[in-house]
């Protein structure tokens, strides 16, 4: 039987799977929402709509959109010249009704406008990601910490992949708790279309399937073991029937094997050469380095001889690679020269101040977030799927090359774990008034209608916390 709800399910609908339905939660999370999206609108009209001084990925994202609006179906840009597979195509799919009805201005505006609200609807799935670890109020704050952090709405003014890949990362993990609460076939298989989706989005992301859903799946262990063998294989068909249809285009348009992108090739080359591994560009990427290789007609052709240029030097410099590893690692934790990172990101539409705020609201989140992987393990809740995001994120960098912005996917779960601290420490708050005077040692009322033990044990986390042996 494949029904029967884990272990790891605490509160909620027993019977169901669902969390009762809470007009406190709907309301706030609404008006959340409604600012998030005034901040996204502002910030797209007064800030990024005349960044334009920079050419990056936006303008791939953008002029894909109006190619794939006028017929040509994934062609080189601009000119539409032989198959394209630069980045996996979903971001270029999103923008093509937007640019089909508007065009693509200089200022890219429809399209910052699309991000922006894409960016609202990640809000939202935050709240209900957090609802869903930590109930009410926890969703709540989450969602509002999304709604203001400068990480969450910098993606939102950009026309590249980030604001789509939080998206999508919020559902799988949404899809992940669903599936562990209650490992059915339709589960199984949404939290696999829903990898699928970030492969689309991500190629990279392709790691999540291995390290997320499997192990999620394998760790049901209210179902059988067949039945957890056949609950992964229906995840990984489902993602894979999600891809199929851009990974055979790309297996019959390209000369040498081409699965989800082609951009393996200028990536790898543009990591791998002298002014990344030395220097103050290390762990970085050069546009210069991954030009070395002249770019044929056939991009599938050029990015194998581009891999093999940068296994060549890798081969050579070997002995850089822990040095070269651990600033990429460095770099994308922003635990490596950050202010160099704020200051070069203003090339990819991020200007400086928006950066360093940024900066400073993540450096502030990750206390709190550490806290909150303490508590939900104190309350036995499942919080390892909040934290496989930064194993994968982490071991991509440090094959490829270190960005603050390809740490977007896991700044979802970094509010999440932020917002269930912040929450113990209203509850202990709370429970501390609601104790009769002179009488430290008395049970602790309920609430906003918790339970005693649910208090307590909050109480009994934040005080191992506030000890001096921790």
């Amino acid at each position: 039987m494949l029904g029967g709800p884990p272990a790891v399910d605490r509160g909620g609908d027993e019977e169901t799977g669902r969390e009762p339905e809470d007009g406190r939660f709907w309301a706030p999370l609404g008006v959340v929402c409604l600012f998030a999206l005034g901040i996204r609108l502002a910030y797209v009209l007064v800030v990024t709509r005349h960044e334009n001084g920079h050419t990056y990925d936006a303008l791939y994202y953008s002029l894909q959109s109006y190619l794939l609006s006028l017929g040509h179906f994934f062609e080189t840009p601009p000119f539409a010249v032989g198959p394209d597979a630069a980045h996996p195509p979903l971001v270029s799919l999103v923008l093509t009704p937007v640019s089909y009805f508007f065009g693509v201005p200089a200022d890219a505006l429809p399209q910052r406008l699309t991000m922006a609200v894409l960016g609202t609807v990640v809000v939202l799935l935050v709240g209900l990601l957090a609802r869903r670890v930590g109930g009410t109020r926890v969703g709540i704050i989450a969602a509002a910490f999304a709604a203001v952090y400068p990480n969450f709405w910098i993606p939102n003014g950009i026309v590249m992949s980030e604001t789509l890949s939080m998206l999508v990362m919020a559902v799988i993990l949404l899809a992940t708790y669903r599936l562990l609460r209650r490992p059915t076939w339709t589960n199984a298989a949404l939290a696999g279309a829903a990898c699928g989706v970030e492969m689309l989005v991500r190629a990279e992301l392709v790691l999540l399937v291995p390290f997320l859903l499997v192990p999620a799946v394998l760790a049901c262990r209210r179902v059988s073991r067949g039945a957890r063998v056949g609950l992964v294989a229906l995840t990984v068909a489902a993602a894979l029937l999600v891809v199929g249809p851009w990974v055979g285009r790309n297996l019959v348009s390209f000369r040498d094997a081409t699965y989800l992108s082609t951009g393996d090739g200028p990536v790898l080359l543009g990591a791998n050469c002298p002014s990344t591994y030395y220097g103050p560009g290390i762990g970085l990427w050069s546009l210069g380095c991954s030009r070395d290789i002249p770019v044929g007609s056939d991009q599938s052709v050029t990015s194998a001889r581009q891999v093999s240029g940068a296994e060549k030097y890798i081969k050579k410099h070997a002995g850089r690679l822990p040095v070269v590893a651990l600033a990429r690692a460095g770099r994308l934790w922003d635990f490596y020269a950050p202010v160099q990172m704020a200051r070069l990101d203003v090339n990819e539409g991020r200007p400086v101040p928006a950066s360093i705020a940024g900066l400073v609201f993540y450096y502030c989140l990750l206390l709190p977030a550490a806290v909150g992987v303490v508590v939900l393990r104190r309350r036995r809740t499942v919080q390892w799927p909040l934290l496989v995001p930064a194993g994968v994120l982490t071991l991509v960098a440090v094959v490829d090359y270190g960005l603050v912005r390809f740490r977007a996917p896991f700044e979802v779960s970094l509010v999440v774990l932020a917002a269930v601290a912040l929450d113990a420490v209203w509850r202990r708050l709370v429970g501390r008034r609601a104790r009769p005077a002179g009488s430290l040692g008395a049970p602790l009322l309920e609430v906003e209608g918790e339970g005693e033990d649910e208090v307590d044990e909050v109480d009994e986390v934040v005080a191992t916390l506030d000890s001096p042996y921790v």
